[in-house]
């Protein structure tokens, strides 16, 4: 796939036809070798994307997906795409070529989209985030950390600014810094094309008795974990009582700022703590990008050893 390159400050930037597919792909195995890639954090699914957008401009999901159906841009059987799962095996397949590591589906845990509200996407977007569904994977001393889910992106952030079908991954590593590539993630001419690429792409490594991609990185031995178990900020949404939340919060080691009439930012909230207030308050809690707390990371997490084929 063909790249621009566009240098904004400190950070570069790509353009790159995604349609369904994954952007970086040639860029991880090409440009990367000798880079010690740290993060990724990517929308690669455009129908979820496209749903979430039109849900933070007031449509109900229902609309959203019959729209996004209509367009051709959401098959019939929604499900992969809405549940997550199709971005959980895009990132199992960038893990290999970032880290060397393979993934399963059960590490990953995909969360989808379909728990949202349309008042939750505008609330969020009101208030200065943008709910996406990140795939993430990070590298943290001896442990891998991966996440499918719903984010709510700070409008700062380069991915708050990716809407409708648009795909984009950012690519954190020690000597070039942060890469944003982006490019169409849906759509008949887009996807049309990316196949075309591939067949001639197949083509060629047939010709040259070429049988898989080469992956220069070395196999991983990182232990697994989800971003779900880390302890970090949420924004909760839901008809709770302030009084009510606060009361939970005295009770346990967080703290809890009111940003709107129910909605709140919810600070210092661990996995085990985040599940008790899902279990006995009516909240939808959504995680903040780039709010886990690597403070109280483990510095031997249990490893968890899968066979995985990509």
């Amino acid at each position: 796939m063909g790249c621009v390159s566009k240098k904004r400050g400190c950070d570069l930037f790509y353009e790159a036809s995604v349609a369904g597919g994954i952007p970086i792909i040639r860029t991880l195995t090409d440009s990367y070798v000798t880079d010690n890639v740290q993060s990724i954090s990517g929308i690669i699914n455009g129908t979820a994307n496209y749903i979430l957008s039109a849900m933070a401009a007031g449509q109900s999901y229902e609309q959203a997906l019959t729209t996004a159906q209509a367009a051709g841009y959401a098959e019939a059987d929604p499900t992969n795409d809405v549940a997550g799962i199709d971005a959980a095996y895009k990132l199992m397949i960038l893990s290999r070529f970032a880290f060397g590591q393979e993934l399963s589906l059960s590490q990953i845990a995909p969360v989808g989209i379909t728990h949202l509200s349309a008042s939750i996407c505008q609330s969020a977007m009101e208030n200065g985030w943008r709910v996406k569904l990140l795939a993430q994977i990070q590298q943290h001393g001896p442990g891998l950390y991966c996440r499918v889910a719903p984010v709510a992106v700070p409008v700062d952030q380069p991915l708050s600014q990716i809407n409708g079908v648009q795909n984009a991954v950012a690519v954190q590593s020690e000597a070039i810094g942060t890469s944003l590539y982006t490019g169409p993630g849906a759509g008949s001419t887009a996807t049309a094309n990316s196949v075309l690429n591939d067949v001639l792409v197949a083509a060629k490594h047939l010709i040259s008795g070429c049988q898989t991609i080469h992956n220069q990185k070395d196999a991983g031995t990182l232990a697994v974990t989800r971003f779900d178990q880390l302890t970090q900020t949420y924004l909760g949404f839901g008809k709770v009582a302030p009084q009510v939340l606060k009361r939970h919060a005295d009770e346990a080691d967080f703290s809890v700022k009111t940003i709107t009439n129910n909605c709140y930012q919810i600070t210092n909230l661990s996995a085990t703590q985040r599940e008790k207030l899902s279990a006995a308050l009516p909240l939808t809690l959504v995680p903040i990008a780039g709010t886990a707390d690597w403070t109280q990371v483990a510095e031997n997490p249990m490893a968890t050893t899968v066979n995985v084929a990509i």
